[in-house]
């Protein structure tokens, strides 16, 4: 039992990397569009072009240990998050799974809905965002990653 875990631990230490890493997997394009009627209103649209043959989990992956996808501001003091619209997810059973599971496959948009205050919009004209998902295939799962991105606006 103890070479099992000490062979599974050397797995991990020298596979961590390469299971950590989604390069090839997941494609970011994010950019700001001004709200028309209201000039400290924007909306950050987050587009997500996952390779086929994989998915990231949903925002409500339905699966306490699967991490879900999920995007956060770095710095609120200037910015309210007024709103952030997830995309339709898909409902699948894959093999690893006993149970339907919540997944984003394809091209899906993320558009997380701004308000700034007036020194925001005169000062700075950039924000941080961080990215959290899980990258996944039909037998497993990689490690959450967090993306963090600086979009002006």
């Amino acid at each position: 039992m103890l070479k099992i875990l000490f062979i599974c631990s050397l797995l991990l230490v020298s596979g961590g990397n390469i299971l950590s890493q989604d390069k090839n997997i997941v494609d970011f394009s994010i950019f700001s569009v001004p709200d028309t009627v209201n000039k400290n209103s924007f909306t950050v649209f987050i587009n997500i072009e996952i390779k086929k043959g994989w998915h990231l989990n949903s925002h409500n992956p339905m699966d306490e240990y699967l991490t879900p996808t999920t995007v956060k501001l770095k710095d609120t003091s200037e910015i309210k998050v007024v709103n952030i619209e997830y995309p339709p997810e898909v409902i699948k059973k894959l093999q690893f799974s006993d149970t339907d599971l919540s997944l984003y496959e394809g091209v899906v948009t993320i558009k997380v809905h701004l308000s700034l205050n007036d020194r925001f919009v005169k000062d700075k004209r950039k924000v941080g965002l961080e990215i959290e998902y899980q990258s996944c295939n039909n037998q497993t799962c990689l490690f959450p990653v967090q993306k963090n991105f600086v979009i002006s606006l």
